[in-house]
């Protein structure tokens, strides 16, 4: 009698470890899977419970203010596509390569083991999960320099109008121009007060070929890398406000009325300039990047099996 009681509490345990690890499996439950790989929401979790200290360690892949679980699932899901798309192209970072980086932080950082494991420690962060924080960061760097680096170029025009734009209150920009002069004897015209016509009529002449016959007499030459410093005040600040590929306003010089098409505007690289460009370069290249890495991500979505239960 002894034994059946025995054996019936054995088998009501059982039942109950069972149900218990069911119940864990259900709290447990599968937020999205990416061809063969399983996301839990405990996953997710985990990465919320540690995110200040991954925002420290990869900051690039860890790079908005503030995530939900969607957009941490969001960066699980583009590292399982960088991973794959980096090893199809030979780049695998196994296991040593990334003990070897911990290794080279640690003498950077003057750190012995024990003293990366206390930091660790005191960030809420296993070692295991360093080293696979570590892993990625490796991984994406690859992918940023392997796959989207190339998508990306800044032209240095880019540069100097970034740099314009930034300081276009300086009076001290100096430009270099590419200019089309068209110019017309003011006596010619019917209305001289009316300078704003000449500039309509230079408009539709350049869509048309055709021009009125007041406007016989309008002549044009060409003016190739003039510089600002060779100009009447008047007409640097007439240019200095006139967009590349644009008419300027009407100027009155010498009795003829000008209007200029300003073919190339250059920025004459001062040595302020040299100085932020590098730096002007690195945040539109940033800039881009995010855009180009975006559109990137769209297009390989398509070619993943992604369920996502979020």
């Amino acid at each position: 009698m002894k034994s059946l009681i025995s054996l019936l509490l054995l088998c009501v345990n059982f039942v109950h470890a069972q149900d218990t690890k069911s119940s864990e499996k259900l709290l447990d439950k599968i937020v999205a899977v990416v061809n063969t790989r399983v996301i839990s929401l405990s996953e997710i979790d985990r990465i919320t419970a540690t995110l200040p200290a991954r925002k420290e360690i990869s900051p690039m892949i860890y790079a908005e203010e503030n995530y939900d679980r969607k957009g941490l699932l969001a960066i699980m899901i583009k590292s399982f596509i960088i991973r794959d798309k980096i090893n199809a192209q030979g780049y695998v970072i196994n296991d040593d390569a990334v003990e070897s980086r911990i290794k080279m932080t640690e003498e950077r950082l003057g750190l012995k083991r024990a003293d990366l494991l206390v930091f660790l420690r005191g960030k809420g962060v296993t070692y295991e999960e360093y080293f696979e924080i570590i892993r990625e960061t490796m991984e994406y760097n690859i992918f940023a320099q392997r796959i989207i680096s190339p998508l990306i170029s800044v032209t240095e025009q880019e540069i100097k109008n970034e740099y314009y734009r930034r300081n276009s209150t300086n009076n001290a920009l100096a430009f270099k121009y590419n200019l089309v002069d068209f110019f017309i004897p003011e006596d010619k015209l019917v209305d001289r007060k009316d300078q704003g016509q000449f500039l309509a009529v230079l408009k539709d002449y350049q869509l048309t070929g055709k021009l009125p016959e007041e406007y016989r007499s309008l002549e044009s030459n060409t003016l190739d890398n003039l510089n600002e410093d060779g100009l009447s005040k008047e007409l640097a600040a007439t240019l200095k406000k006139t967009s590349e590929g644009s008419f300027s306003a009407p100027v009155l010089l010498s009795g003829n009325l000008h209007v200029f098409y300003v073919q190339k505007k250059d920025l004459v690289e001062s040595q302020e300039f040299l100085k932020f460009k590098d730096q002007i370069q690195n945040e539109i290249f940033m800039s881009k990047g995010k855009a180009v890495t975006g559109n990137w991500f769209d297009r390989e979505y398509a070619n993943y099996y992604i369920k996502n239960l979020l």
